[in-house]
């Protein structure tokens, strides 16, 4: 509205103040104005003339009309120069009355300046509330690609509007997130996991950047867990993931993969070692892992060929046939200790389960969420949590993807998981962490380990309520500040007497965040901070924004899986080759594909050793029974697939809303 005005002050003096008579030259005078040109005799210096003089003309003008009792037209001529005016001369006026307040300057009492500001935070709050309630106005997406994340509340040192959003490139450097249960922490997370995904996608379709992988480690564990694993599901397919695995629930990773020395490394690790005089037994164990892994004939291709590797009569036979003297010293001299080793070993992995005993790989899916039960058994998913990390960091090294690893709860896991470690030297791998804790004390096991974390979180850190924000509060620095100091004089009146003087203070206020209500988050960047409201996912949220033909993130094709049928959209089944998973007989028998569309992790030369690995859901396609082959145990299982589907088609309905509905709204 205000921009209108400007306009029209500045094609006020392009008016004619002549007479209009007929034929007469007052006439040419306005009909070269009402094209746009000056008119005759008029130059560039005196059209700027008249754009100065503007006001005064306007505001003479009106008491003109005034005074002849034209009080409508009166206020007509001069809106074009008092609505711009009175704008600017309030905004200033209110923008001082804040810095005196601010300064405790201004106020009846000693406690206005704190109850203004209280005001403020409640209007604010309000304000926010009514953006994100209001049906379309905050989409994941900005249409300039950044990601939204809720409407802001009030910011210091930081500049924006009215919507909080962050680029890409902060969500792929490493962050930290603090709040306590109930906070809606899961709600941030989920919005910062959303939009990394749809902003990737939006960036690999458009030839700008590598396809992107989310890695979420959840280590808390238990029904909950589970819970936040599909609600994340159908959020990130949603924005267009193509798939999304669950660990180790459906879909186990292979730890088998790495190479022989990072696999030696990964398998110490798991096993807890003491120090001091236990050292050396460490040592032994190293010389005897080392032995079964790296031994000529290739290394074990799962925890059972590990296991019956730990024997000194076979080790000895191997390294005998290749002529290694030394490692039939070594397997012959330790003979007494591989019982030992092998016999912890086989109570690791009987606790671990199958987990990592599988033939996936982080290349296979967009996202995977794994749940790690740290609840219920602290040692087991500590061990879990390392050797996903040194799988991930091993994939990294590859430069296919755009990593963001997530490690939920991680107080969990982090007295045997330096994640310090890969915040310093991750990121040259194009990973990016992202840590989230309940507490300060949670971000790691010494406070020299916290500093480390927060100073290296060059994305941001994200503060939700916490009781001791103090830490925070000092890594978020200050700023110049004026306290101002007067006098009464006689009974509650203010003096004129008073001091002022500049001092530096912090930029986050702790008891501010102490106070934040559920959903409330402040995000502290650069020496500034922003308190916002997030915006929490929904089924019919637009993914960028863009009006209502908001642009969508095109679905990835899906590739034939062997053995499968796979619905290719053009109205006919196209069947693959038989056999895509093998039962306990040698002949192949494939698995029957219900509820959600399934395709299977893709088999090994070698094939798949007894039962079939479950698969991991890929929108847009249709599974049936795939064809079985003739085998020696005798003859698979055949089945048919249905084609002439599509993505919409076989596209699961959300259920969000349902659930809602029924159980009522979601508050993490």
């Amino acid at each position: 509205m205000a921009a209108l005005w400007l306009i029209a002050v500045v094609c006020w003096p392009l008016r004619t103040t002549a007479p209009v008579t007929s034929g007469g030259t007052a006439g040419a005078v306005t009909s070269a104005a009402a094209v746009g040109q000056n008119p005759p005799g008029v130059g560039p210096g005196a059209v700027w003339f008249r754009v100065a003089a503007a006001p005064y003309r306007g505001w003479a003008g009106m008491w003109q009309l005034i005074t002849h009792g034209q009080v409508a037209a009166a206020a007509v001529a001069v809106a074009p120069i008092a609505v711009p005016a009175g704008i600017a001369i309030g905004g200033l006026g209110w923008a001082y009355r804040r810095f005196r307040m601010r300064t405790g300057a201004a106020g009846l009492t000693p406690a206005a300046p704190s109850a203004f500001d209280e005001r403020q935070w409640r209007h604010q709050v309000r304000s926010a509330r009514a953006a994100i309630a209001a049906r379309g106005r905050l989409p994941l997406l900005s249409a300039s690609g950044q990601v939204v994340v809720g409407a802001t509340i009030r910011s210091v040192r930081h500049r924006t509007g009215r919507t909080a959003a962050i680029p890409y490139g902060r969500l792929r450097s490493h962050q930290v997130v603090i709040g306590s249960t109930g906070t809606g922490k899961t709600t941030l997370l989920l919005r910062l996991w959303a939009g990394f995904m749809a902003a990737g996608l939006r960036n690999h379709a458009a030839g700008t950047g590598r396809r992107p992988l989310l890695v979420v480690l959840d280590c808390k564990g238990g029904a909950s867990s589970r819970k936040v694993a599909d609600r994340t599901r159908r959020v990130l397919r949603d924005v267009g993931a193509r798939s999304t695995a669950i660990w180790p629930d459906e879909t186990p990773l292979s730890l088998w993969t790495l190479p022989p020395d990072r696999l030696v490394t990964t398998l110490l690790d798991l096993i807890e070692h003491g120090t001091g005089s236990a050292a050396f037994y460490s040592d032994v164990m190293e010389a005897l892992v080392s032995l079964a892994v790296c031994a000529p004939c290739g290394p074990p291709a799962n925890s059972a060929d590990f296991l019956a590797r730990l024997d000194p009569d076979w080790l000895a036979t191997v390294y005998g046939a290749s002529g290694d003297g030394a490692g039939v010293a070594t397997a012959r001299s330790s003979a007494r200790a591989f019982n030992d080793v092998k016999l912890r070993f086989a109570a690791l992995w009987r606790r671990l389960g199958a987990g990592l005993d599988g033939f996936a790989s982080y290349a296979d899916a967009d996202a995977w969420y794994c749940v790690l039960e740290g609840t219920a058994e602290i040692a087991v998913a500590e061990a879990q949590a390392r050797a996903l990390t040194d799988l991930l960091a091993f994939y990294a090294l590859s430069g296919e993807r755009e990593i963001l690893l997530c490690v939920d709860e991680f107080s969990a896991v982090s007295r045997r998981l330096p994640i310090w470690q890969l915040y310093e030297r991750a990121r040259s791998l194009g990973l990016a962490v992202q840590v989230s804790a309940q507490s300060w004390e949670g971000l790691a096991g010494s406070d020299d380990e916290r500093h480390r974390v927060a100073a290296t979180a060059e994305g941001g850190i994200w503060l939700l309520r916490t009781p001791r924000p103090d830490a925070v509060v000092a890594l978020a620095g200050t700023q110049p500040s004026v306290d101002t100091t007067r006098r009464f004089d006689g009974a509650g009146a203010w003096s004129d007497d008073g001091l002022s003087r500049t001092r530096l203070a912090p930029v986050l206020d702790g008891d501010l965040v102490r106070r934040l209500d559920i959903g409330q988050v402040a995000y502290i960047y650069r020496g500034g901070v922003t308190f916002l409201q997030i915006k929490r996912l929904t089924g019919r949220q637009p993914v960028i924004g863009h009006g209502p033909d908001a642009a969508t993130v095109p679905l990835p094709v899906v590739a034939a899986v062997p053995g499968m049928w796979t619905a290719s959209g053009v109205g006919a089944a196209e069947p693959a080759a038989a056999g895509a998973m093998s039962g306990a007989a040698n002949g192949p028998v494939s698995g029957l594909a219900a509820g959600p569309p399934w395709v299977p992790v893709p088999r090994p030369a070698s094939g798949w050793p007894g039962n079939a690995s479950p698969g991991m859901p890929v929108p847009g396609t249709l599974s049936g029974l795939g064809l079985g082959g003739m085998g020696q145990g005798g003859m698979g299982l055949g089945g048919m697939g249905l084609g002439g589907m599509t993505a919409a088609d076989t596209a699961l309905p959300d259920v969000s809303e349902v659930l809602d509905e029924a159980f009522g709204a979601r508050r993490d």
